[in-house]
């Protein structure tokens, strides 16, 4: 049998027919509209099979009852197919195709007597590569490890195209004229330690210089990353400050635009696709996955465990910013990485990285230079003193003028959960003000 675009009412469908028809001859004409150039509904059944097997299984019995519904009422809702033949026949090239071995006791999917319930699609393989790619990562082979990029190139492929259920892309770029303003916060000694920090606070409070780089949840010590927060009150508790402590506040934006992977997006139910979509199973189990990956970026790590919990996110940091992306028809590489603060609830990080992290204009007692010209080089030729192999920076961030400011800790508060370890029972509990202690 053969049927067109037209026998369909699912738009997913008639496109995707749409866009094989060119590959049969003219002569192929439809059934039901013999006017228009066809495909065979093996074609029909070779698209429907996958997205089937992927969101439908058996329903469980209830007593004598199956719950769920038969093949052919699904077939024709998947579908919307016009014609009960095309239904019919749609139906009997499953069944007939359907590739199994009894002597192995292996079982038919497709029946015409069971029925049919949807099935939800979790990570579950995308948490599998997960847990391969820390293992490869921590215990096998840290650095040249192929194996462990072939792993983030699974997982990751085609991040650039999600989106949450409003529409909300998970990847974007952010521009000065979004007027986004960032923060990072940090401790200091005393009112003088202040006024220091003040003279200079595009070096001061900007990427410390590569001797002062310690390791991050997103960097190797001596890399480059700009750790800020969306909120003064977050970049502020990230530091968990002890009450009493001084800490100064500088904001800052960016300069020039920024390609973000933001991980908060998929805090939410993800973009709702047609189950006849190319690649509904593909980004739908995605999406599950990111879901538990944003927690386990975000999650606190204690003291002491740094050296090993940091790595895992150190590689994916660094892998997502050094691989260039298909996104709206340019090759683009993403800037940064924003994810839930674990120190303060609805707040949120964004780690920055490569020259998009660095300060216009900052200075450092190392002599750094925001435009990556040597203090002592100023009356020199710049073209002739920085060799071919040195890029020219080209800094992400400016300092905002006048935002330099010194906050005390009063207090701190503290979500808490307490678990009865006897029969696992956790027990949420208000927040807990530490000026009560």
């Amino acid at each position: 049998m053969n049927v067109c675009p037209e026998c369909f009412q699912n738009e997913t469908l008639k496109r995707r027919l749409v866009e094989i028809r060119p590959r049969f001859p003219s002569s192929e004409k439809c059934r039901f509209h013999p006017t228009l150039k066809a495909v065979p509904l093996g074609e029909v059944g070779a698209i429907v099979d996958p997205a089937f097997r992927a969101n439908y299984g058996f329903g469980r019995w209830m007593f004598d009852q199956e719950e769920g519904d038969d093949l052919r009422f699904i077939i024709q809702d998947m579908t919307g197919a016009t014609e009960e033949a095309v239904v019919d026949s749609l139906v009997d090239w499953l069944v007939e195709n359907d590739s199994y071995w009894p002597p192995d006791g292996e079982e038919a999917f497709y029946a015409t007597d069971r029925n049919y319930v949807p099935i939800p699609l979790d990570g579950w393989r995308h948490s599998i590569l997960w847990e391969r790619f820390r293992e490869a990562i921590l215990h096998r082979q840290r650095f040249f490890n192929d194996r462990a990029k072939g792993f983030l190139d699974e997982i990751f492929d085609g991040i650039q195209h999600q989106a949450d259920v409003s529409g909300r892309p998970t990847f974007y770029r952010t521009a000065p004229e979004d007027g986004t303003i960032l923060y990072r916060a940090r401790v200091v000694a005393d009112e003088a330690a202040f006024r220091q920090i003040s003279e200079n606070p595009s070096g001061q409070m900007g990427t410390p210089p590569p001797a002062l780089r310690r390791q991050g949840r997103m960097n190797a010590a001596g890399i480059p990353v700009f750790y800020g927060a969306t909120e003064r009150d977050t970049a502020v508790a990230e530091l968990r400050p002890a009450v009493g402590a001084r800490i100064a506040v500088a904001a800052f934006r960016s300069r020039r635009p920024l390609h973000v992977l933001d991980l908060t997006r998929f805090d939410r139910p993800g973009k709702r696709l047609d189950i006849l979509s190319k690649n509904h199973a593909k980004r739908t189990t995605q999406w599950a996955f990111m879901q538990s990956f944003a927690l386990e970026i975000s999650k606190p790590i204690l003291p002491g465990d740094e050296h090993l919990e940091y790595v895992p996110p150190q590689v994916v940091a660094e892998y997502l910013t050094s691989q260039p992306i298909r996104w709206r028809g340019n090759e683009v590489t993403p800037d940064a990485v924003m994810f839930r603060s674990a120190q303060r609830d609805g707040g949120r990080n964004i780690a920055i990285m490569g020259d998009a992290a660095k300060v216009l204009g900052a200075t450092s007692a190392g002599g750094e230079h925001g435009d990556n010209r040597p203090a002592e080089s100023d009356d020199l030729d710049y073209l002739d003193f920085v060799s071919p192999l040195t890029p020219r920076d080209n800094p992400g961030l400016e300092y905002v003028d006048g935002s330099i400011e010194l906050v005390t800790v009063r207090s701190a508060t503290y979500s808490i959960a307490v678990q009865n370890v006897l029969s696992d029972d956790v027990l949420s509990l208000p927040d807990v003000d530490e000026d009560r202690f």
